[in-house]
């Protein structure tokens, strides 16, 4: 590890590796949203054909099932399912199938009615007499006829008479008896419809408001589901006073809608084709109507909603539930999903079919799937440039701050080699200018030279074990050492080194013990860490050397009470050409590379090297190792 100040790399670099980051983020970026933006175009193209192919087999499939119902119609089909009637005009009358499902037709088969001769006689008493019980005894014996006509024109009289003589239970009796009869019209209403009026219209009279209701709901019923052929004005005359008399006003029936329809095709079938389709809006409701016309015959279909819906859409419904599409029929769709039309003119529908991309199918699972590969992958990219510009910009970092770290690594070896040097340079010197020197001076000058010659040497083995422990090269012969005997011995070399300087090196332990160690290379690793101690102790110059057993292990600590290792700066200590801030500042002398080799030596010897330290109040190495026992 780099201090902070050696591990920035210079303004225009950082500014460099930022400018290519920035470019290819922005280069990816662009070209991410460009391949997303390719893929939504590709998925709405796809979408779109698939509702366009979608629309073209609804279609086909709506056709077949209408000119399926065509022929069912030409062949005079009279069961329809719910939803849907048919009628046909034949030689000058209409008749609907079913004929409940229309509360009206244009025309009508006229009913038979009772002559007006059979009742002149009694309605010359009731009316120009004013005698109503002797026109009732008319009327009475003519109501026990066989012929139906004269009994209902009889039965209706003479209710009419009962009335006018208050005998309004009786009344009613002959309008229940008149209802029964069937086929036989009265001035062109069936009589069992002007009977159940008249009923209505007496007990309205009478204010019966509960009966009254219950009647008119009976004949409301009645004219809604085309209980009786009826033209649409006589409808709508009775049909206006049975909804006010049974409160259901405001209220259209299918039978109306209906009967509205095919009153509407009929007036327009002059203009007409032969044969065709075509929507309506009948009272806000929305119908089909197919029609054939042949001489003069003409033959109709209606169809409601629920009959679209449960004949002609379902046969369309495995066409959309496997091309996954919703279908309206008239009215266009509304929402922002894709969609197709096609129009009347060109089906020949009676209503403009719209196709739509179901809500589910906006996005496809297979789209939406490629979509979060494309995203993944894009983060994945930009993860990879950022990744990559910090391992750069890290790399450059740290071979910038090896780089300076080395320089004053060779500045600091220079410094250390020209100290012995220029030691052994002056001695040399003197012994060569002054050769009448005495015994005692050339002895002194001679040591000096020894121990500068042993402080060369030490830096270069220093050094050349520096580089074959880097290479991986360094071997160690390792063999039984006395743990006490070796440290002793270390730190009286050292001692005897230090003798002039000032320093006291003080020993203890608490016996000894067996450890494997290449003698040579642990001296070293020992030796440097006195070194350490010397040098970073400018001031309290007591250096304290401890071996003790801790159960397997062995210790050998070297304690000083120097300036300390800031807690910042104490995880790079073993680094190569480490040198402290504090070091620099005082100026204190060392290559930076005695701790990072003391530290491979004890590695190398399946110990481990620990430092505790203060600021200011020293710091100590501890040397674990391995036990022999």
């Amino acid at each position: 590890m780099f201090t902070k100040e050696l591990a920035i790399p210079p303004r225009p670099l950082v500014a460099l590796i930022a400018f290519i980051t920035l470019v290819a983020l922005t280069v990816l970026s662009w070209l991410g949203w460009r391949l997303l933006e390719q893929d939504r175009l590709l998925e709405s193209q796809q979408v779109q054909q698939r509702v366009e192919r979608a629309a073209d087999l609804v279609v086909a499939a709506l056709q077949r099932a209408l000119a399926l119902d065509g022929q069912r119609l030409a062949a005079g089909n009279p069961r329809w399912p719910d939803g849907a009637v048919s009628f046909v005009f034949r030689d000058g009358t209409m008749t609907a199938y079913p004929s409940v499902r229309v509360a009206y037709l244009p025309m009508v088969r006229p009913l038979r009615e009772p002559p007006a001769a059979a009742f002149s006689s009694g309605e010359e008493l009731e009316f120009r007499r004013g005698d109503h019980a002797e026109a009732l005894r008319v009327f009475e014996g003519l109501a026990q006829s066989s012929d139906a006509a004269i009994r209902a024109g009889a039965l209706l009289r003479s209710a009419r008479n009962l009335q006018a003589l208050g005998r309004f239970g009786d009344a009613l009796a002959r309008y229940q008896r008149l209802a029964e009869i069937d086929g036989i019209s009265l001035e062109g209403v069936p009589v069992e419809l002007a009977a159940i009026y008249a009923r209505c219209r007496l007990l309205e009279a009478q204010r019966q408001t509960t009966a009254l209701r219950v009647e008119a709901q009976r004949l409301d019923t009645q004219l809604r589901t085309g209980q009786w052929a009826l033209t649409g004005p006589i409808y709508w005359l009775y049909s206006a006073d049975a909804a006010r008399w049974s409160g259901e006003q405001n209220r259209h029936s299918e039978g109306e809608v209906f009967a509205e329809a095919i009153d509407n095709l009929w007036q327009k079938r002059g203009s007409l084709p032969s044969s065709g389709q075509a929507s309506l809006s009948v009272q806000g409701q929305p119908v089909a109507a197919l029609w054939q016309s042949s001489g003069d015959s003409f033959r109709g279909l209606i169809a409601g909603q629920r009959f679209v819906e449960s004949q002609w859409l379902a046969a369309a419904a495995p066409v959309l539930q496997q091309q996954d599409v919703t279908v309206t029929l008239g009215a266009r769709a509304t929402g922002d999903a894709p969609s197709a039309t096609r129009r009347t003119m060109d089906t020949a529908l009676p209503w403009d079919v719209w196709v739509g991309s179901s809500s589910a199918s906006a996005q496809s699972s297979a789209f939406a799937q490629r979509r979060r590969l494309l995203v993944a992958g894009f983060f994945v990219l930009v993860f990879m440039v950022l990744l990559a510009s910090y391992l750069i910009f890290r790399a450059v970092s740290r071979e910038l701050a090896v780089a300076r770290l080395k320089s004053e690594f060779v500045a600091a070896v220079s410094h250390e080699f020209r100290t012995p040097l220029t030691a052994m340079r002056q001695f040399t010197d003197r012994l060569r200018e002054h050769p009448d020197l005495g015994d005692d001076v050339r002895r002194v000058c001679y040591d000096a030279q020894s121990r500068a010659t042993e402080r060369l040497t030490r830096l270069v083995e220093s050094l050349l074990d520096f580089g074959r422990m880097e290479a991986g090269a360094r071997k160690y012969r390792l063999a039984p050492h006395d743990c006490s005997g070796f440290v002793q011995r270390v730190v009286d070399d050292f001692r005897g080194e230090m003798q002039t300087s000032g320093y006291e090196i003080r020993s203890n332990g608490n016996g000894s013990a067996l450890i494997e160690a290449d003698d040579e290379a642990l001296s070293r690793a020992l030796w440097n860490l006195l070194d350490n101690a010397v040098k970073y102790s400018p001031d309290d110059r007591t250096i304290e050397v401890g071996q003790h057993r801790q159960g397997q292990t062995v210790a050998i600590s070297v304690r000083d009470h120097g300036i300390g290792i800031p807690v910042s700066e104490r995880s790079a200590i073993f680094s190569r050409f480490h040198r402290g801030e504090e070091a620099r500042t005082r100026g204190i002398k060392g290559t930076g590379i005695g701790l990072s080799i003391a530290e491979q030596i004890v590695r190398a010897h399946h110990g481990r090297l620990q430092v505790e330290s203060e600021p200011g109040q020293g710091s100590t190495f501890t040397i674990i190792l391995p036990a022999k026992d």
